[in-house]
């Protein structure tokens, strides 16, 4: 009675005049008073236009940001149409405003500043555990109010009515990006089946088509057309489910540049409203949201993580010894951003150079490796000594009679620490790679063809539309007809993602130059995939091939029914060996001054 009397004689105060007159919108009227958020029991919410303005740096009304209707002082009037985060629940896909969430989960959700020592998740609603601060297990990840509650994929309309306003030119811009975009201008939307021109992607495939100006619907155009090429149909939920997976990971302005902070007595730029011009690495890693953006491409797919620690992403023991290996650009405190500028040949906002310019830092070292022997070499050949990620990737159809989805991702099986591969790519450079044996299953066999070399995601290899240049590869290296009821004919394939973070002390010149032939030895924890557990496989480069090898199973530890059938799928023929050090004697020499210390590299 007296938390409503005093909300009550607090909102007079503003009846007599009119909104408008008072120069201030009804946002600021409520938010900037103590009694009305105290009343209310949202003091989370207590701000002042300078205070937003402060951590915006940006002079944009609320209305501005979060539309909303900030004529009337009516508290549900206000707020309708307003934009805010929501949850996204783990079983539903259903998005979730704190409005709608009740005790516990509310008490432990109210504000968004970071908490826990995750920062991958930082920023996901929590839950106490007798004290301790946990993941809301009900939600697997949270969005920023540019995209669509239905796809999460970025949306373009709300876009142009709250940032565009301010940033027309650069919202206009930002729907041509490969980064996220509009639809159809990232290079993931067009793999669509596992044997079309473009070949299978590690990420899978593009399976819902954003329909509509703002991506707010799904076409069935792209699952027609996979089931078309497949044994075993997607329905519209599978279809579009997995879309939402994907859509979680490309972006919209928020998510790179909106980064809320602990409050600060002391720093006024810090608060929930903290925006800033240039995104950190936490903001390209997910923005601790979730394990999503460039994290999952880095950490897992590729395996080379340029903030490692928390994000690591490899086996117990690989773990170990690489979450304390950081990139040491990420160690002096350079941003993603810092080396990965904008492609000024495009113009394009949020399109960024993939291929970095070392010179801008090291121009001496530069313009010596180009006169040197190593010319023909990448730098991160030599200074990504080792890498985590992926061990396998098994596309297979898993879940009850009748519910089997066949774009399901088995993808807990992670590396130890492991040296990177070298190979050659088109233009005749060496460069580090990550090798990750994967399978698609329920092909149609006869639309198979086995690749007869490695195929780099370019053109002529494959037919893709691309912004640049992509040092990526892949081959399919078998087909395994009818593997069983679940997957069918399978393809097994080889994903080549070319690594280049963790940048660091060189490796061994021996381990390269030792022999002509690469064996990495590779450790991989336990996975879901059938009955394959835990184990080891190698990963052979020789002048015979490029292949995954197994250890023979015994009577007493046999090979898994799961890989008795794949176990020598994963080879490619052809000549993947190092070339021989032509002065054995010089070589030798040049060792020996390195490992006393004579020179760095």
């Amino acid at each position: 009675m007296i938390k409503s009397l005093l909300l009550s004689l607090t909102c007079l105060l503003f009846v007599d005049a009119p909104v408008s007159a008072t120069g201030q919108q009804s946002c600021i009227l409520c938010h900037s008073n103590a009694h009305i958020m105290t009343a209310l029991g949202s003091t989370q919410y207590l701000t002042t236009n300078s205070l937003i303005m402060a951590q915006t740096g940006m002079p944009a009304q609320c209305t501005d940001c979060h539309l909303g209707d900030s004529s009337t002082i009516e508290k549900q009037k206000a707020h309708e149409g307003l934009l805010t985060v929501k949850a996204i629940q783990d079983r539903t896909w259903t998005g979730v405003s704190r409005s709608m969430m009740k005790g516990s989960e509310l008490d432990m959700w109210r504000s968004l500043e970071p908490r826990g020592n995750n920062r991958a998740d930082a920023l996901m609603p929590k839950l106490s555990y007798n004290g301790i601060l946990k993941n809301n297990p009900e939600y697997k990840l949270i969005i920023w109010h540019d995209r669509n509650i239905e796809t999460l994929a970025f949306n373009p309309v709300l876009t142009e009515q709250t940032c565009g306003q301010c940033h027309e030119g650069i919202v206009s811009s930002f729907l041509k990006s490969p980064m996220g975009g509009g639809k159809g201008a990232h290079t993931q939307s067009q793999y669509v089946t596992w044997t079309g021109p473009t070949g299978p992607q590690s990420c899978g495939l593009w399976s819902g088509k954003l329909a509509g100006r703002d991506q707010a619907a799904f076409s069935s155009e792209n699952m027609e057309l996979y089931n078309r090429h497949s044994s075993m149909k997607l329905d519209e939920k599978m279809a579009f489910d997995n879309q939402r997976r994907c859509n979680q990971c490309h972006v919209g302005c928020l998510d790179c540049h909106y980064s809320p902070q602990n409050r600060d007595q002391n720093d006024p730029r810090k608060g929930l409203h903290s925006f800033f011009k240039k995104p950190d690495p936490v903001s390209c890693y997910g923005g601790g949201k979730s394990f999503n953006c460039h994290a999952g491409p880095l950490e897992r797919r590729r395996g080379d993580g340029y903030i490692r620690a928390e994000f690591t992403q490899s086996s117990k023991e690989g773990k170990r010894i690489l979450n304390g290996l950081p990139d040491i650009h990420m160690q002096k405190g350079i941003y993603c951003v810092d080396c990965h500028e904008p492609n000024l040949k495009s113009g394009i906002h949020a399109d960024l150079q993939r291929q970095v310019d070392c010179s801008k830092c090291h121009a001496g070292i530069v313009a010596e490796h180009a006169k040197g022997m190593h010319r023909k070499v990448d730098c991160a050949s030599c200074h990504t000594a080792l890498i985590g990620g992926y061990a396998f990737n098994f596309w297979s159809a898993v879940g009850p009679k009748g519910k089997e989805n066949p774009l399901t991702r088995i993808q807990d099986y992670l590396v130890g620490a492991i040296p990177p591969l070298i190979i050659k790519n088109p233009i005749g450079l060496w460069i580090p790679v990550h090798v990750v044996p994967h399978t698609s299953g329920n092909v149609k066999a006869d639309e198979v063809t086995l690749s007869n070399k490695l195929l780099f995601r370019n053109t002529p290899d494959v037919v893709i539309d691309r912004l640049y240049f992509s040092n990526d590869a892949y081959a399919i290296t078998g087909l395994v007809r009818n593997l069983d009821y679940r997957d069918h004919d399978t393809i097994a394939w080889l994903n080549v993602d070319r690594v280049a973070h963790a940048t660091g002390k060189s490796r061994s010149c021996g381990s390269c130059h030792d022999s002509t032939a690469q064996t990495i030895k590779t450790s991989y924890s336990e996975g879901s995939y059938k009955d394959v557990g835990a184990g080891t496989y190698t990963i052979v480069a020789d002048e015979k091939g490029l292949r995954i090898v197994f250890l023979p199973g015994t009577e007493a530890e046999p090979l898994p029914k799961g890989l008795n059938r794949l176990s020598d799928m994963w080879a490619l023929k052809g000549d993947f060996s190092l070339p021989r050090v032509a002065a054995r004697k010089q070589f030798e020499e040049i060792e020996s001054a390195y490992r006393k210390g004579a020179f760095k590299h």
